[in-house]
Formats: C-alpha cells, sequence, structure tokens
C-alpha cells in the first residue's frame, strides 16, 4: 500500500513538473507570439505609410503626365479628348491603368481608338516621361515623319501642338516631314530639293535662292560615301 502511494507521489510530482514546463512553454510562446503580432501591425503600419507616400508622389505623377498627354490629344482632335491614370492598389502594389477619354467616356488603349489618337497619346506620354527622368538626356527630339499616320486636316494642329508641348517642356523638335501644313508651326524651316542632275539642295526660310547650299550625290562608283 505505501509503495503504492510513493508511486503516485512520485508519478503526481512528475506530472506537476511537466505541467510547470509545458506552462513556461506556452508562456514563452504567448510573448513570442504577441512580439511577432506586433512586428506585423508595425509592418502594416510602415507599409501602409509606404502605399500613402507612393499615392501622394504618383498623384503629382499623374496630374502632370495626364495635363502633357491631355493637351496633345486635344489640341489635335478637340476639347472632348483626354487622357487619365488610375490607380489601383493590388498586392500591395500600386498599378496604373491608362485611359482614353472622349467625352464623358474612357476608353482603353487595346480598344479600338484609331491609330492617330494612340500615336499622339505614346508620343506625349513618352515626352512626359521624359520631363520627369532624373538626370534627363538633352531636350533635341528628332522626329521622323510623325503625323503620317493622321489626316490631312489634322496636320496644320498637329504643328501646332508639337509647338505646345515645345514650350511646355523646354523642348526642341527636328522634325522630318512632307506636310507643309506641320511645318508651318516650325520656328526654321529647311526645304531639302533634289535637282534634275543628282545635286540636293537645302533652301532655309527666307533664305536667297543664291544661298541655297548644294551637295552633289556622292557616286559609290568613285568610292564616295
Amino acid at each position: 500500500m505505501n509503495n503504492r502511494l510513493q508511486q503516485l507521489d512520485r508519478d503526481l510530482t512528475r506530472r506537476e513538473a511537466e505541467r510547470n514546463l509545458l506552462a513556461e512553454q506556452a508562456a514563452k510562446l504567448r510573448d513570442g507570439l504577441t512580439r511577432e503580432e506586433e512586428s506585423l501591425r508595425m509592418w502594416e503600419r510602415a507599409r501602409d505609410l509606404l502605399v500613402q507616400v507612393l499615392l501622394t508622389t504618383q498623384g503629382q505623377v499623374k496630374s502632370f503626365v495626364e495635363e502633357v498627354v491631355t493637351l496633345a490629344l486635344s489640341t489635335i482632335y478637340g476639347p472632348d479628348y483626354g487622357f487619365e491614370l488610375e490607380y489601383e492598389t493590388r498586392r500591395n502594389q500600386v498599378e496604373a491603368t491608362p485611359w482614353i477619354v472622349i467625352g464623358d467616356e474612357r476608353t482603353s488603349p487595346r480598344d479600338e481608338v484609331g491609330g492617330g489618337v494612340l500615336d499622339v497619346a505614346s508620343l506625349a506620354l513618352r515626352l512626359a516621361l521624359w520631363a520627369m527622368a532624373e538626370p534627363r538626356t538633352a531636350p533635341t527630339f528628332l522626329l521622323d515623319e510623325p503625323s503620317k499616320f493622321l489626316s490631312d486636316d489634322l496636320q496644320a494642329d498637329f504643328g501646332r501642338m508639337l509647338a505646345e508641348l515645345a514650350a511646355m517642356l523646354g523642348a526642341q523638335f527636328v522634325v522630318v516631314t512632307h506636310s507643309p501644313a506641320v511645318a508651318e508651326s516650325a520656328g526654321a524651316v529647311y526645304t531639302v530639293t533634289l535637282g534634275p542632275d543628282g545635286v540636293s539642295g537645302v533652301i532655309g526660310m527666307g533664305d536667297r535662292p543664291q544661298d541655297v547650299r548644294r551637295r552633289r550625290r556622292p557616286d559609290p562608283a568613285k568610292g564616295e560615301d
């Protein structure tokens, strides 16, 4: 009987020790969990703050990009045309969706809005991104037939758009074009002609005929480049 009681006493003592050990481990786990939860809350607050900072900065970017692209579209297609950027936060990342605005409707660039509209919007968007770059390249751009996809009645408006963007962004455009209407908005115009003798001539705006600079076409047979 005594042996049985002693055995039970030992078992009770062992179980109490195990219970105390488990209680200590549970307390440590609770403390660890509390610290992890606090760390998670701190991370979430920091993440939310970062997102807010990004949204504020991107709000400034949004306004500038929309202003530049809307200026380009409305100058050519009229005041009903515009451009908008829509920001959304997905999986803790901010994503931007572009929209072409026609009147009260927003159209995705993926939809059919006309190749000319997309060309104009794409050019203006690239210029806006250039203007925000730091550091940025020299403000001189060479454009080769940039209005070739526009109808004849929009050529003059395209030239006026380039002039307005140049003034707005502090840029200079060197444009190669066959459109006299585009050239009308240029600060300086040079006409390249090819004579019957195969010699090209360049006439600057206001130049007298004798001021024409002439260059003979190179003859590959003579090793000329």
